[in-house]
């Protein structure tokens, strides 16, 4: 790590080279103390990941984010602090529509001012990602937010790349709950100067209506609503994933069903990947996950959707959720930890991407 990771002609770029890769969400690694977040990172670098994307929202001061990058230097990995979460979970502030009008002024954005300019050397950071999932109703107000954020991230600091957290393909909130961007804001969003990569979310493969229900119900504290659509989701996906099951071991392909999201959500994620492209733009997943309830199969789905992702000229992958020193638990059963062996999959890739 010699230099800072750029953007050229719509690739990423690292000492001159090509850089693409497969890294993991660590959501707590900012909110643990001093040795677990070094156990973590180093659990990380075990597994082959080289990337690890964790929440970095106030109040994380600036001493635990410098700890951060040079344990991150210390097992050669790149870091992607992301600064704001719209759920408001592990934040000292909550998000409405107000906030993306001009809500952001109060708190975020002296707090990120703070934290860019004090971090525009550290070349462990991969890019700033100003905020996960973001939605709100208003396309202009969306707009408006992150291009004022990113100009000003990009005057405090003109080193790193800058990205916002969106999910795109069909699972973003933009609009209302379960809408998607339309493509053509999707482009416009995008067409910020100072956005510098585009983020994809992609939990298609296991996904039904039901399974978002439940997501949702679930981050709005309706556990008990949030359990029904578990259900109905698990009886859904039951024979699907018995099939999955079968496809995979025996012909290592899959079917789509008509009530699974999964081929209208990957439809989209290619619209969205084109218009990255016609703005000359690289692409990463900034979460995909793969359901437990695929047991043994869940490396067979893993190594799969890669080789789709690569083949699709998309920079990096990043895995939800590694589950590492028993932190960063996934509630919706997309978590893994070191027991379940991604490292294999991912070291048959790590030569591959050098």
């Amino acid at each position: 790590m010699t230099d800072f990771i750029s953007s050229v002609n719509g690739r990423l770029y690292s000492d001159g080279k090509p850089f693409r890769f497969i890294g993991a969400n660590m959501y707590e690694l900012a909110n643990v103390d001093s040795a677990t977040t070094e156990l973590m990172l180093r659990d990380a670098a075990d597994e082959g990941f080289r990337v690890v994307r964790f929440w970095n929202f106030h109040p994380v001061s600036k001493d635990k984010l410098k700890e951060i990058c040079e344990f991150a230097k210390a097992y050669k990995l790149y870091v992607i602090p992301v600064l704001a979460d719209t759920t408001g979970f592990l934040q000292s502030f909550s998000i409405d529509p107000d906030w993306y009008r001009s809500g952001y002024k109060k708190i975020f954005l002296p707090y990120i001012i703070e934290m860019v300019s004090s971090f525009q050397n550290a070349n462990e950071i991969m890019l700033w990602e100003i905020i996960n999932e973001p939605f709100t109703e208003s396309f202009q107000d969306m707009f408006n937010f992150a291009k004022a954020v990113s100009e000003t991230i990009r005057t405090e600091d003109p080193n790193h790349l800058i990205s916002i957290g969106t999910i795109g393909g069909i699972g973003d909130k933009f609009g209302n709950s379960f809408s998607r961007f339309s493509l053509s804001g999707f482009e416009k969003l995008y067409s910020i100067k100072t956005l510098d990569a585009v983020s994809l979310h992609d939990y298609s493969f296991g996904s039904t209506l039901f399974e978002r229900l439940d997501i949702y119900n679930r981050l709005k504290g309706k556990h008990d609503t949030s359990k029904k659509y578990s259900s109905l989701s698990d009886l859904i996906n039951y024979i699907p994933d018995k099939i999955d099951k079968f496809t995979l071991g025996s012909f290592n392909k899959t079917i789509d069903f008509p009530l699974s999201l999964r081929s209208l959500w990957k439809r989209y994620n290619r619209m969205n990947l084109a218009s990255a492209k016609n703005l000359n733009k690289p692409v990463y997943i900034g979460e995909v996950g793969f359901k437990k309830s695929l047991n043994e199969m869940r490396k067979v789905v893993m190594e799969k959707e890669l080789k789709e992702y690569f083949n699709a000229d998309i920079s990096g992958v990043l895995l939800w959720s590694f589950e590492s020193q028993g932190k960063s638990i996934d509630g919706h059963d997309y978590g893994f930890d070191k027991k379940d062996k991604f490292g294999e999959v991912v070291k048959i890739f790590d030569l591959k991407l050098m």
